[in-house]
């Protein structure tokens, strides 16, 4: 069984571009905007016992997938008052046969450096458009098999709402909010 740590730190090997500014990517075709997943975040955190943090700004990311057994986590950072951004992880697998128990993934939380959470709160500043329409994705045909999918809710220091998926150009703020192995 792969654990939540494993997981993350695998989605994170690519390393993190520095050259250009980090943004928040807003659909800017007439496609229906990306809908949220904070309800599944707090479904899945009220499931594991795990609250559900509080505050703006906090960034968050939801992923749930699998190929002979579905994979969910949940990993979100808020900015605390004093600016550090303090990340929490959980999550839960469930193998493919009817009936099958959850199995808990390994629990997290971390601080952020101070060069990831200052890049974290630069890339929440701005947006970005995204031509979803435009074929930006360079992938053709069914995804992977164990493909996991995962989307990020940014909630502004303003609590202005942006859902995307990791895929939409979110790359690299979700390197920035994963737990570092």
């Amino acid at each position: 069984m792969m654990q939540l740590l494993l997981l993350a730190a695998a989605a994170s090997s690519q390393a993190i571009p520095t050259s250009l500014p980090l943004c928040v990517p807003v659909a800017s075709d007439q496609l229906k905007p990306t809908t949220s997943d904070i309800e599944d975040r707090k479904k899945l955190r009220q499931a594991l016992n795990e609250p559900m943090p509080e505050g703006a700004p906090m960034v968050m990311l939801h992923g749930k997938g699998g190929h002979l057994s579905t994979e969910e986590y949940s990993i979100i950072v808020v900015r605390s008052p004093d600016g550090q951004w303090r990340g929490t992880a959980v999550g839960r697998s469930q193998i493919w046969v009817e009936g099958a128990p959850f199995t808990p993934m390994k629990r997290a939380e971390w601080l952020l450096d101070k060069a990831s959470g200052e890049r974290l709160t630069d890339a929440i500043s701005r947006t970005c458009p995204f031509n979803r329409a435009a074929g930006n994705d360079p992938k053709s045909g069914p995804p992977p098999r164990g493909n996991i999918s995962e989307k990020i809710d940014v909630v502004s220091p303003e609590r202005q709402k942006h859902s995307f998926y990791v895929g939409e150009g979110g790359e690299a703020i979700a390197a920035l909010i994963r737990p570092k192995s």
